[in-house]
């Protein structure tokens, strides 16, 4: 199975053969995350909420700390922040629904400095973290890369990696899509807050990742890079099929990035977004509109100190958006069948549709 997934490396192949050893896999996995994501230590555990709730313990924070979120961040960065008793903002985004810049300089110039930011990696697009020290000097960062793995930066850095952040959180995409158990490592390159998020790893048994799921995540990583071109081979069939619709948009990567593609994202008319939902359905493509905004949550809206009014691209970026899967591991026949999918739905009625806009 392992020659067969492309792990080639000796720390692999060479696994224990023994089940009762206790830590082997779970270890392997962290040295491996950490040598991929270039990291010098990584903490895995059993879901991002589990992640997020030990890196926030770890900061040291007070009770009541803020920590600035986007509405389009992972709601385990949220559910962490309100069961450890922080207070929660939000900050508008950019045409990619990643943290805005301009928008977090006004929040500090407004506000003060938060004790904490979470930028993230929205979809699986690269997001530039360097800027945020600058802009809020003092303020702990901690990036939401759940859905990034296998995305880089213009520079070729991988996403996950901590080099501007005192941690990230990666999600183990095949962990969260075979098992009820949504696996994540924390990646670090500060030695106590590492051993700090370890002792509380390790002191709460929910916390910790089984050696089965760490064993299947070994696996899978060395099916990575191949799954990440072929969510981009899906991708550039959606970004020629859709060409010629002006009303269609995708949401692009930044320039010069790599994207973990987790979701193509496209914007339209608020108007048309139905009827093109409903054109996407006839033709076996899951197109979904954005799930409720974290500001507007019901539950969560109620610790959030901001005003929808506050967040107008958030706003308008939610009410055009239109999510399309990708796959979290997609095979050749996917994407033959996406490319036939959209093939047909060109030559239907659609570009009428957009027409009537």
């Amino acid at each position: 199975m392992l020659a067969e997934s492309g792990l080639t490396d000796e720390r692999f192949t060479e696994l224990p053969s023994s089940w009762s050893d206790a830590s082997s896999r779970v270890a392997t996995l962290e040295d491996a995350m950490a040598e991929r994501l270039r990291a010098r230590h990584a903490v895995a555990v059993v879901s991002p909420m589990a992640a997020f709730h030990m890196a926030y313990r770890s900061a040291g924070l007070p009770l009541g700390a803020t920590i600035v979120a986007t509405s389009f961040a992972d709601p385990t960065v949220v559910r962490a922040a309100v069961a450890s008793g922080h207070r929660l903002t939000f900050t508008d985004v950019d045409e990619r629904g990643h943290l805005a810049a301009d928008a977090l300089r006004a929040h500090t110039a407004l506000r003060g400095v938060p004790s904490l930011i979470v930028p993230s990696h929205h979809a699986g697009h690269a997001y530039d973290t360097s800027e945020l020290a600058a802009i809020a000097p003092g303020a702990l960062v901690i990036e939401d890369a759940v859905d990034a793995l296998g995305a880089a930066t213009a520079d070729d850095c991988p996403v996950g990696s901590p080099r501007n952040a005192t941690a990230t959180v990666v999600g183990i995409h095949p962990v969260r899509a075979s098992a009820p158990a949504q696996g994540a490592v924390l990646l670090t390159d500060d030695v106590a807050f590492a051993a700090r998020c370890r002792r509380l790893r390790d002191e709460r048994i929910e916390h910790r990742l089984s050696e089965l799921h760490a064993a299947l995540a070994l696996v899978e990583l060395g099916r990575l890079t191949r799954a990440v071109d072929l969510r981009a081979r899906l991708a550039a069939e959606y970004d020629a099929a859709l060409a010629p619709f002006p009303l269609v948009m995708p949401v692009a990567p930044a320039p010069d990035t790599r994207s973990a593609w987790a979701s193509y994202l496209v914007r339209v008319p608020a108007s048309l977004r139905g009827e093109l939902q409903e054109h996407f359905r006839t033709h076996g493509i899951s197109a979904r509109r954005l799930a409720v905004l974290l500001h507007r949550h019901p539950y969560y809206g109620r610790y959030a100190d901001v005003l929808p009014a506050e967040l107008p691209e958030t706003e308008r970026l939610a009410a055009e958006l239109l999510v399309i899967p990708t796959g979290t591991w997609p095979s050749d026949a996917d994407v033959d069948r996406v490319a036939t999918a959209l093939g047909a739905l060109a030559r239907r009625d659609f570009a009428g549709v957009a027409v009537a806009g």
